[in-house]
């Protein structure tokens, strides 16, 4: 039996009775209420109330002893999104409501989801199913009552991370929720309770078991909370890491696994960008373009969208490789190279590669290395913002001749021919902006094609 506090029967904490709730949500609680079922919002949308954190209006949980078809019969427009495990969403006033039956839970077959569900009666016990006691809490803003028969605002207020129950039966059972607790802790800076951080190493073999779009989903929340390190470090502690992540546990040694966490504390809290700053440390052994492949492949196999990928390696391939690497590109040193340089980053990548570039240089060690390379970097945006407002030429649609040109001065058909010419000449006014004029480049164009053909 799960054991209970006595914190089940306390008054209201002032943060719930004061808060203010979308009137969609009160909607379906008093409708609820009226027919006789005494409903809860519950899990963290009562958490992030008591810790003041904001929270989306249509994130709010209800859960209630009434059955689906009960709920369903009680409103117009209800979508039954999981009515095997007794939630159905009530959109009222154009807002979404999940609304879950009080239920429990049988055993667990896949390391992932239970083999039956039970529909309950009292709430306390739909609470005695959930992960931490954190999100075990439950509040009625109609008649203003609240249950934590677990302790979760205590370990709220003493930042902890608890298991409801025995945390080896809890993972045992889950395999995402040893990762569900690194997040939590990332996003709240929360340390984990001693008996459940003891319990993650034993249940790895179970959280291998979850698919890999979940434990993506998981990583990708904890990358970009504000205490990311944090969670980091307790993958990495756990040995939840190799399992996440084995080509950083495995294949990244700890002084390059260290660069890696603080760079990723350093960055700003954009997926792509973090994810870049986690992995470049990739190319401390190889080139930057094999590092930036072996990204790819890394973020492919978690199935992240194909945008994030492709952003991140290209992130790691044009920042040429980790300060930590013996050997890296020299920085342009004249406007003609820097043009070059944004002509092959682009303009729309520029801001993530400098805010990359930013966090990689914060992270170096020494300090004094750090300043130096924050100082170069400034330097070097400097450089950019500078021609970026002269507003050069950085590609072949900003040439003042076209392809179609081309072929008329040239009088050639369309054909290979026409993208090197295309390719010469963005080359030439890359060096020399103010050749980027029709007269200039059809002399140009002429010159090179005949010494082309000599």
């Amino acid at each position: 039996m799960l054991a209970r506090s006595t914190a089940a029967c306390i008054r209201p904490p002032l943060a719930l009775l004061r808060a203010s709730f979308p009137a969609f949500v009160l909607d379906v609680l008093r409708t609820l209420d009226g027919a006789g079922y005494r409903s809860w919002l519950v899990g963290g949308a009562v958490r992030d109330l008591l810790l003041r954190r904001k929270r989306s209006a249509s994130d709010h949980d209800v859960a209630t002893p009434a059955r689906p078809d009960q709920v369903m019969a009680l409103f117009p427009k209800v979508v039954p999104t999981g009515l095997e495990h007794g939630t159905v969403t009530v959109v009222l006033q154009g807002a979404p409501v999940e609304v879950t039956t009080f239920r429990g839970e049988g055993a667990y077959v896949d390391g992932r989801r239970p083999s039956s569900v039970t529909f309950l009666d009292e709430v306390d016990e739909d609470l005695a199913r959930r992960d931490f006691t954190v999100n075990a809490l439950a509040y009625d803003p109609v008649g203003k009552a609240f249950r934590d028969p677990f302790g979760g605002r205590d370990d709220l207020r003493r930042g902890i991370i608890r298991a409801v129950g025995d945390p080896a039966a809890r993972f045992a059972e889950d395999g995402l929720r040893p990762l569900r607790a690194m997040r939590f802790a990332a996003q709240l800076d929360f340390t984990l309770d001693p008996a459940t951080l003891a319990a993650i190493p034993p249940a790895l073999s179970v959280t291998s078991m979850v698919s890999v779009e979940r434990i993506a989903e998981e990583l990708s929340r904890l990358l970009v909370a504000p205490h990311a390190r944090h969670g980091l470090e307790l993958l990495a502690e756990t040995g939840l890491l190799a399992v996440v992540l084995p080509e950083v546990a495995t294949t990244v040694g700890p002084g390059e696994r260290d660069h890696a966490f603080d760079t990723v504390a350093a960055a700003k809290r954009d997926l792509t960008i973090r994810l870049a700053a986690l992995l470049h440390v990739l190319a401390v052994s190889e080139p930057p373009a094999a590092a930036a492949r072996r990204l790819r492949s890394v973020l492919e196999r978690m199935r992240l969208p194909a945008q994030v990928c492709e952003g991140a390696a290209a992130l790691v391939l044009c920042h040429d490789g980790c300060l930590l690497a013996p050997t890296r590109a020299p920085l342009p040193v004249t406007d003609a190279a820097a043009r070059r340089w944004l002509a092959r980053v682009s303009r729309a990548r520029a801001p993530a590669l400098f805010a990359l570039w930013d966090a990689d240089a914060r992270a170096a060690r020494p300090l004094a290395r750090s300043r130096r390379e924050r100082a170069l970097l400034r330097a070097f945006r400097a450089r950019i913002s500078r021609l970026e407002r002269q507003k050069p030429p950085l590609s072949v649609s900003d040439l003042s001749l076209d392809g179609r040109a081309i072929m008329d001065i040239l009088e050639v058909p369309s054909g290979p021919a026409v993208g090197e010419a295309l390719r010469h000449l963005l080359e030439w006014v890359l060096e020399d902006p103010r050749q980027n004029t029709r007269p200039s480049l059809s002399a140009e164009l002429k010159s090179w094609w005949r010494s082309r053909a000599s």
